[in-house]
């Protein structure tokens, strides 16, 4: 009797006890897509469909290609790029993070070149961190997020310079970096800290110079944070 008397307190201390720090952590933050861009604009910007008015400018990008969904846009020229005004929507801080986009390009880029890249925020100077998705000269996918604690960098996945379509998600989970192509995911762990910054968005270049200029079409990219 004595030994299922203190068993019980036990369990009530216990839940007690769990019932507190549920309380005092409160909610999980919850994801919330804050850019959704269909690429299926004729004219010279971009629109936002979350309504949230993250709304892009087109540089020498050709509008109305064949695209996953409707319409993409061509990167072909150089400098072909579209820029996305700076927001605090864009910035991950130390929480979940994650941006998704679709491509579709017949041959990887240069040794002149070296990569493409397809969606970035900030440069690797830039204070307060920066974040990119690129493909390499193997094909491959690369996806990158470094803030106050460091950087996180990955790279996997088949050569995607098949001319076919395929989705790449580069996700900043807790201090992880998952890479997501196609549907199969990769992670690496390590320390990343606060991303923030002022940078614009760079979606087919690294700057307006045309850097590590894309060579393909692009449709659905989209940013959810939290």
């Amino acid at each position: 009797m004595t030994r299922t008397v203190t068993t019980g307190r036990l369990s009530t201390l216990v839940a007690v006890i769990g019932a507190i720090l549920l309380g005092t952590m409160g909610p999980a933050q919850a994801a919330t897509l804050v850019a959704s861009w269909s690429m299926n604009d004729t004219g010279g910007t971009m629109a936002d469909a979350t309504g949230r008015g993250h709304t892009g400018t087109l540089h020498n990008v050709a509008v109305g290609q064949p695209g996953r969904s409707g319409a993409a846009y061509g990167f072909t020229r150089k400098p072909a790029y579209v820029t996305v005004p700076s927001s605090p929507d864009f910035s991950p801080g130390a929480g979940n993070f994650r941006f998704t986009l679709s491509v579709r390009f017949g041959a990887p880029p240069s040794a002149a070149v070296v990569d493409f890249d397809v969606l970035r925020r900030g440069l690797s100077t830039t204070a307060g961190g920066d974040y990119k998705a690129e493909i390499l000269g193997s094909g491959r996918a690369f996806c990158l997020y470094r803030g106050s604690a460091g950087a996180v960098s990955l790279s996997a996945g088949p050569s995607l310079a098949d001319n076919r379509w395929h989705t790449i998600t580069c996700a900043r989970v807790g201090e992880s970096v998952v890479l997501t192509v196609d549907g199969t995911q990769w992670t690496k762990a390590g320390k990343i800290g606060s991303i923030t910054n002022s940078a614009s968005v760079f979606i087919g270049a690294k700057s307006s110079a045309g850097d590590d200029q894309y060579t393909g079409l692009m449709d659905e990219v989209s940013i959810t944070k939290g």
